[in-house]
């Protein structure tokens, strides 16, 4: 994280939301983020939102999507904190659908 990004999120909450498609994360994420003033950072709509964009990160996206593969954690990564700078108002982060295997939570 660069460093401006460490002195705007100094000590932020955050929450993984994890369960199988279909659970209710996205419903219990929408209801904490109105309750306690959270951010709800959702990974399938970030990687969707990149994929639309013309960024290096937008056109390698679709590719890997496709092919059914993950997507690098370097990439997950840059596009968490990226949201989560975007919202240094926020008393913490729900990060719905991350991580997805062992290796991107010790990146994390």
């Amino acid at each position: 994280m660069p460093p401006q990004g460490q002195s705007i999120l100094k000590s932020p909450l955050i929450i993984f939301v994890m369960g199988g498609p279909g659970c209710g994360k996205g419903t219990q994420c929408k209801n904490m983020t109105t309750k306690y003033g959270l951010c709800h950072v959702g990974l399938g709509q970030l990687l969707w939102h990149e994929a639309q964009c013309s960024s290096w990160r937008g056109q390698k996206i679709p590719d890997i999507m496709l092919q059914g593969l993950l997507v690098p954690t370097g990439i997950i990564l840059d596009v968490i904190s990226d949201n989560t700078l975007s919202c240094p108002e926020s008393r913490g982060f729900l990060i719905d659908d991350f991580p997805r295997e062992l290796k991107q939570a010790k990146e994390f």
